[in-house]
């Protein structure tokens, strides 16, 4: 059982980040302490260099004014050998050695008359006597030959260590724990998002229901944005999913029908005995019909590869307004058949960069729509607008115009409202114009009016 709570605990990626959490906390208090442990010695060793070198001056003033007996006197009334913190003095002249006071601690210490060379006047030079105290000694070469030397014990190290030895260890302990439990909540409240999300994913993968959503935070965080972005993931590929089964319900209603035709006419053409016309003519059907499977399948087809990005798009730089007139061209005799006006407000020139054959694609289902559901005698009104931030194409026309609930649904693959099901076609040209468009970076947009007929609008960025 402790066994396995240890393998989870080290496969938890909340407990390896407390851990580092308290690690970093653990080692960077300790740095703090020992930085201080260093700059607090330092500046104890700093005070007693100017101790002793203030004592050495003043005694050796003594010696010059009243000679030994003078400094004698001098540094017994100051210093006591009993006592720990009593100055050394000692005076080296060229005859002998005159030790004046000798601290109790410092024992038989001394430094012969050969050895004096190797001291520097007025410095410090510490001489280590065990393994608790240092003794500084400074010294200074008198004008008659005589090298008075003054020192002191200086048990910084244990002053300073003790309190430390005291408080570094239980406080270090108090660090650490501190920092793993303070660790642990804030890696536990960070990674919340994470473990959201998959919860999220687990009851989508257990119980197949795609509505499923993180809560999603307030704040901005880097993984308050990746929650948000998973939403919107799942509800891409819910629409995704949604879209992909209408379609094939639609696609299976709409086959049904194309399907059984043929089945009827290659039926009929095998009928023993049939009249050669009529085989003939039910062949001709076959092939009609297959031709509009086809073209269904083609153009779902092309909506997929669209709306998954994939759609191969040969961009140049195009005049839209060119671009408008050749469609028009090309449906001016069927407008005219069902005398319908088709007039037009183009500019000079309207450029932008666009796959020429899909555009065209695009601004002929938009032209068929309009003319197929506008009544005899109406008109569409084609207009464009160029900038510097895009291009704009306009489609109004005077048809039967598209109920408000309905408006939205006329994007979706093989959808057909009540007023359009009279007329032939696949429910598909709205649904690849908008997904065309949206494969240029643009946008299209639909307002109507039941009666007074309807304007789609295709904006176009990226003008060159």
């Amino acid at each position: 059982m402790s066994y396995d709570l240890l393998r989870r605990l080290r496969g938890s990626f909340v407990f390896r980040l407390s851990l580092w959490y308290a690690l970093i906390f653990a080692a960077s208090t300790a740095a703090l302490f020992v930085l201080a442990y260093f700059l607090v010695a330092r500046e104890f060793q700093h005070k007693d260099r100017e101790i002793i070198l203030a004592r050495l001056r003043e005694y050796a003033a003594v010696y010059q004014a009243g000679g030994a007996a003078a400094l004698k006197r001098r540094a017994s009334s100051e210093n006591n050998p009993a006592d720990e913190k009593s100055f050394y003095v000692n005076l080296i002249t060229p005859q002998l050695t005159v030790p004046i006071i000798v601290p109790d601690e410092w024992g038989e210490f001394r430094l012969e008359p050969g050895s004096v060379g190797l001291w520097r006047q007025f410095e410090i030079n510490r001489i280590p006597k065990d393994a608790r105290k240092d003794f500084a000694l400074a010294q200074v070469q008198l004008p008659n030959g005589a090298i008075l030397q003054v020192g002191r014990s200086t048990d910084n190290r244990a002053v300073l260590w003790q309190p430390f030895q005291r408080t570094v260890v239980p406080v270090g302990v108090v660090v650490i724990l501190l920092g793993l439990v303070v660790g642990a909540v804030f890696a536990h409240r960070a990674m919340l998002p994470v473990r959201q999300i998959v919860a999220t994913a687990r009851s989508i993968i257990q119980t197949g229901r795609l509505d499923a959503r993180v809560s999603v935070p307030t704040s901005k965080g880097e993984l308050d944005e990746m929650v948000r972005l998973f939403n919107t993931m799942l509800d891409k590929n819910q629409a995704l999913i949604r879209a992909m089964r209408e379609s094939l319900d639609n696609v299976a209603h709409d086959l049904r029908t194309p399907l059984s035709r043929l089945r009827g006419s290659a039926e009929m053409a095998l009928r023993e005995h049939a009249d050669p016309g009529a085989a003939r003519e039910a062949l001709a059907d076959c092939v009609e019909e297959s031709e509009r499977v086809l073209s269904m399948l083609t153009t779902l087809m092309d909506i997929a590869e669209a709306e998954a990005g994939m759609m191969q798009l040969k961009r140049e730089p195009v005049d839209l307004c060119r671009l408008v007139r050749e469609v028009v061209d090309i449906y001016e005799y069927v407008a005219e058949e069902k005398r319908i006006e088709i007039t037009t407000h183009l500019p000079q020139a309207c450029q932008a960069s666009v796959d020429v054959n899909r555009m065209r694609q695009v601004f002929g289902n938009l032209l068929d729509n309009a003319i197929k559901y506008t009544p005899e005698g109406g008109s569409v009104t084609i207009t464009a607008q160029g900038g510097p931030d895009g291009a704009a194409v306009e489609f109004r026309d005077t048809g039967i115009g598209i109920p408000q609930e309905e408006q939205e649904k006329v994007w979706t693959r093989l959808y057909r409202g009540d007023k359009s099901r009279s007329q032939r076609g696949l429910g598909l040209g709205l649904s690849l114009v908008k997904a065309v468009v949206e494969a240029h970076q643009g946008r299209v947009t639909l307002t109507s009016e039941v009666g007074r007929g309807s304007t789609f609008t295709v904006v176009l960025s990226g003008i060159v």
